[in-house]
């Protein structure tokens, strides 16, 4: 199969400002009376219509008259001026003792160099005080490692997961919705445009780590994390888990933390009330929603991927992202990640026509989420998870036949190692295409065909290969063995 590379990468869309006009209206005119039966009185009111009338003035001006009422008027605004400068002098003369200089002020003090600094341009929304700076390269994350809640005995507990420690709504609240933030994320497109995101963490760990999702902090430049007394800092993305959809974030906090204490999810009840704390909208920050465990494990497909989750009815909207799910103890039993939103049929539909069903929100189970967690952690990635060992992009390949033009978006290789070179476009891997009509759709397809094995397992590839001397792209089969993936920089 040869393609031709014409319309190689994506042309950009060109958008026209259409002005609307609106058309002019008939103009309204005013009916003529030759002799009205009475004049109307205007009251000093101007009024000018457009066919040329002037209505007549109940007290039309005389000459003499405007002429003698000009000529009071100047003599009197004379006179007035006159006054005013005399009062101003006599009130100057009289007040001058008792004003003195005012003393010097000394100017204030260069901020020292550990001093918070405060950013007016970024986060989007800003806090108390913005935190802008980041430190601690050499924090010890060996000493960080969170440990499993497994306590058998709260299976089958008439509160659930909260056992004999369940309190009220109220009291949990109170325990956890400071260890709940807003995170805040921005980046640069390539023509510059600056996109703001919003999400939800949970703080775990007293020196500032913080759990939330994947999708909330993904390939984002500037990540801020704001508590809720105001204080807004800049974080670093320690590891991420795009499989998981669990990410962990850190801050240096100058304060002491609350800290979420960690429940198990493998002891929840149907029916056990929970409450959700998160940033819905991204303009609600510290918002506490409650319901009841619907179901513990649910099999959902997020983003192509299958993950078992817990199923609640506590409100749940965009934003909460990353947000904690907690029991009536204040225990992180799951991390908020998703809402179902679909039609009546449940088939997707356009943004401008989706329907979104309530009651329907789910969580990552705790149980599930703290393997992730302390694998990022420790060492910044998910161990064993199989990798072509090349960093690729999702591109979009076109080719021409005859009079048509056709395109698909494919896993573009950006940097040659073992079989595969620079510049190759994936087109399946053992048989699985992995094209798609967009380009993180078909990236979502390669890690999914990807991570159906093992590492050290080898697969055969079909790479569209562009040919020097034809000119032309050509398949061409190539086999990779997988590789365990292992990030450049761990912490970015």
């Amino acid at each position: 199969m040869n393609h031709n590379p014409e319309d190689f990468y994506p042309e950009e869309e060109k958008k026209e400002d259409l002005v609307n006009e609106e058309p002019a209206g008939e103009p309204k005119t005013q009916p003529v009376e030759e002799k009205p039966a009475e004049e109307p009185r205007w009251y000093g009111i101007s009024y000018q219509n457009q066919g040329g009338y002037m209505p007549p003035m109940g007290y039309p001006p005389i000459a003499s008259q405007g002429a003698t009422r000009r000529k009071g008027f100047k003599i009197a605004l004379i006179a007035a001026l006159v006054a005013v400068c005399i009062l101003f002098v006599a009130v100057s003369v009289a007040l001058s003792g008792y004003f003195e200089p005012a003393p010097e002020v000394d100017a204030p003090d260069t901020p020292s160099a550990n001093a918070p600094t405060s950013n007016t341009t970024t986060p989007p929304t800003g806090g108390e005080t913005v935190y802008d700076e980041v430190t601690g390269d050499d924090y010890d994350y060996n000493t960080a490692g969170l440990p499993k809640n497994e306590d058998a005995s709260l299976i089958g507990h008439p509160n659930g997961s909260a056992g004999d420690k369940a309190g009220t709504t109220i009291s949990a609240t109170a325990k956890v919705k400071d260890a709940v933030v807003e995170i805040l994320t921005t980046t640069t497109s390539r023509n510059q445009t600056i996109t703001a995101g919003v999400g939800s963490g949970v703080i775990i760990h007293a020196d500032g780590i913080i759990v939330t999702n994947n999708h909330v902090v993904e390939g984002l430049e500037t990540i801020y994390a704001r508590l809720t007394n105001g204080n807004t800092y800049k974080a670093t993305v320690r590891g991420t888990d795009e499989e998981g959809d669990i990410a962990v974030i850190k801050i240096e906090p100058k304060e002491t933390l609350t800290v979420a204490a960690l429940g198990y999810s493998g002891a929840l009840a149907l029916g056990e009330p929970v409450i959700a704390i998160g940033n819905p909208l991204g303009e609600l920050g510290g918002t506490v929603t409650h319901g009841i465990i619907s179901a513990t494990q649910r099999a959902i497909q997020v983003d192509g991927v299958t993950m078992t989750l817990i199923q609640t009815d506590a409100a749940i909207n965009a934003g909460n992202s990353g947000g904690g799910l907690f029991n009536l103890a204040g225990e992180l039993i799951g991390v908020v990640n998703a809402k179902i939103i679909s039609d009546a049929n449940g088939e997707d539909e356009d943004e401008d026509e989706e329907k979104v069903v309530e009651g329907l929100g789910f969580a990552i189970p705790i149980d599930t989420a703290i393997v992730s967690i302390n694998h990022l952690i420790k060492l910044g990635y998910i161990p064993g998870t199989p990798s072509l060992g090349v960093e690729v992009e999702g591109y979009k390949f076109s080719w021409s036949e005859w009079y048509f033009n056709y395109f698909t978006y494919m896993p573009y290789v950006t940097e040659a190692k073992g079989a595969l070179q620079v510049g190759d476009y994936i087109y399946s891997v053992n048989g699985t295409v992995v094209c798609a009509s967009d380009d993180r759709t078909a990236l979502a397809l390669l890690r999914t065909a990807i991570r159906a094995y093992e590492v050290g397992d080898k697969v055969e590839l079909i790479v569209l290969r562009y040919n020097d001397t034809t000119r032309v792209y050509e398949e061409t089969k190539v086999e990779v063995t997988l590789v365990e993936y292992i990030p450049i920089e761990p912490q970015s």
